[in-house]
């Protein structure tokens, strides 16, 4: 199981995309807040403030994965991505406001929507830093970082980076 092509949808990877998606906006949001805070603006800039904010931190939590995983991590992202839309919406029971209710149109299209940015980050922070054959390992920077952030070598969890020892 050398390929990194056939490795298992890991649940551990989609927790972690998630948290990491909620870690970035609350980031995000504390570096920005500031600047906002105080200031004459409209509402409706605070809401596109905010999904400006969340859709970065997909973006931005994808990309991280993408780069910090073991092998091809693209799908994972992608599913906390929409699990992150989810729980926001189904917050909405709790929120007394009209415009926060409960659709499933909204929960699809916003979860498609997360889904395919928290993919693209993914798919460009796995592009970055890249299932490199063993040769190339040794010879750029981001090949010798790739190799010495994951040293395991199990059944499980097979390195991508080099061929397996019979």
């Amino acid at each position: 199981m050398t390929d990194p092509n056939a490795r298992p949808f890991s649940t551990t990877w989609t927790i972690v995309s998630v948290v990491l998606f909620l870690a970035i906006e609350l980031f995000i949001g504390t570096w920005l807040g500031p600047v906002v805070v105080g200031k004459y603006v409209s509402p409706m800039f605070h809401y596109q403030l905010q999904m400006i904010m969340h859709l970065l931190s997909l973006y931005l939590g994808g990309l991280f994965v993408g780069v910090v995983s073991p092998g091809r991590r693209l799908m994972e992202p992608a599913v906390g991505a929409f699990i992150s839309v989810l729980v926001v919406f189904l917050m909405s029971f709790f929120m007394p406001n009209w415009f926060f209710r409960f659709d499933l149109v909204k929960v699809l299209v916003g979860g498609g929507l997360g889904f395919g940015i928290a993919l693209l980050g993914a798919w460009n922070g796995e592009a970055w830093m890249g299932n490199l054959p063993p040769e190339e390992l040794e010879q750029t920077t981001r090949g010798k970082l790739r190799a010495s952030m994951w040293d395991l070598d199990e059944p499980t969890h097979p390195r991508p980076d080099r061929e397996r020892v019979k």
